[in-house]
């Protein structure tokens, strides 16, 4: 990998970020030798917006002055787009697209990529975004940051034939096992239940399967229905009002915050009872939304950057969005040293308490 002359400055090397949105190609410095490290991040479709603003504001540091690129790649691309990634001294550029080419979609998708790179040594993608932990599949190679606390509950319609309700944990697994089919069961309408869950390799499908519901649905005698994770504008508009999906906190937060596209399609995230956490998930109001839940809560959960020690640009992707070995918070990544506290809100996370001051904890 390549050396480094100077180390990160931390705190008095940079300001907080704005709160922005920004999921493609953050503009960087130029390179003083015409050519610049670039740092491909990809996976996630739960942090695509908040990374994006990260690596943002590590492409417009002070401290990146040799600099590098840190490129957020998008988790789907509209039909026909293509989105392109530079080449740099380790990997030549790469053109996602919609038919040949596609992007990593998920937390999986994201962590399989990031390993081929690491397999590879080519740096194709440096930075893996996940909603889910260590894998028993990951390489020991692999080293996961965690930056913030996002929940998962139950989203409907507002309008819809569950609007207003609350439900237990146990109405909501009796929802997803099939014992409980009609609204009208748990306070609702009398309309039959349209149940959804993300697509496949998403990580927020595993942590709801697997932590909230305790088991998999599709073994279950229940019609299950794939949304894309987080965007209500997916489910078909003749479910919609009949409809429950899992869905991010922090998403529905920073869609209703308009720091990143509204795709909510006027799903709400709602109350799950029993759960260590029985209030509202969000509290404010729109443009001023802030997470309400506590880490109690069934559904909270850690999300992670997720880097391999083996790509050739890792000392880079640590400097950015980790921390190293006896680091304080004015020696880390502005993301570890705490400087991003405001932004992390802005986009519906819980900030994260780790040890030596530091606002990540590696795994």
């Amino acid at each position: 990998m390549r050396a480094r002359t100077t180390r990160f400055l931390g705190a008095t090397a940079i300001a907080a970020c704005a709160c922005l949105t920004l999921t493609g190609t953050a503009s960087a410095v130029a390179p003083a030798n015409g050519l610049e490290d670039v740092l491909a991040a990809a996976g996630s479709d739960t942090t695509v917006d908040i990374t994006g603003a990260i690596l943002a504001n590590a492409n417009g540091a002070a401290w990146n002055s040799d600099p590098d690129n840190h490129v957020n790649v998008p988790p789907l691309l509209a039909p026909g787009a293509t989105f392109t990634v530079p080449g740099d001294l380790y990997a030549d550029e790469v053109v996602y697209n919609t038919t040949t080419t596609l992007p990593p979609n998920g937390s999986s998708q994201g962590k399989a990529a990031l390993k081929a790179s690491g397999d590879a040594g080519d740096g194709k993608i440096d930075i893996a975004r996940s909603s889910s932990p260590r894998g028993s599949s990951d390489p020991a190679s692999f080293e996961y940051y965690s930056f913030a606390t996002d929940g998962v509950t139950w989203s409907s319609s507002a309008t819809g034939s569950g609007a207003g309700l609350s439900l237990s944990l146990a109405q909501l697994r009796g929802i997803y096992d099939g014992s409980i089919t009609n609204w009208n069961q748990v306070g609702g309408a009398n309309a039959a239940i349209v149940v959804y869950l993300p697509q496949t390799g998403s990580g927020t499908l595993g942590f709801f399967t697997t932590t909230v519901l305790g088991f998999d649905p599709t073994t279950k005698p229940v019609t299950i229905k794939r949304f894309q994770e987080h965007d209500g504008n997916s489910i078909p508009s003749a479910d919609r009002a009949n409809a429950i999906a899992p869905f991010s906190i922090a998403q529905w937060i920073a869609q209703g915050n308009a720091v990143t596209a509204d795709k909510r399609a006027g799903f709400t995230v709602n109350p799950l009872t029993g759960a260590g956490f029985d209030g509202s998930p969000v509290a404010g109001s729109a443009g001023n939304y802030t997470p309400a839940f506590t880490t109690a809560f069934l559904g909270s959960r850690s999300v992670y950057h997720v880097l391999d020690t083996r790509t050739p640009s890792y000392d880079q992707a640590q400097r950015a969005v980790g921390f190293a070995a006896g680091d304080t918070a004015a020696t880390a990544s502005p993301l570890c040293g705490g400087q991003l506290a405001t932004t992390i809100k802005r986009y519906g996370f819980l900030t994260v308490s780790g040890p030596n001051g530091l606002s990540c904890v590696k795994s």
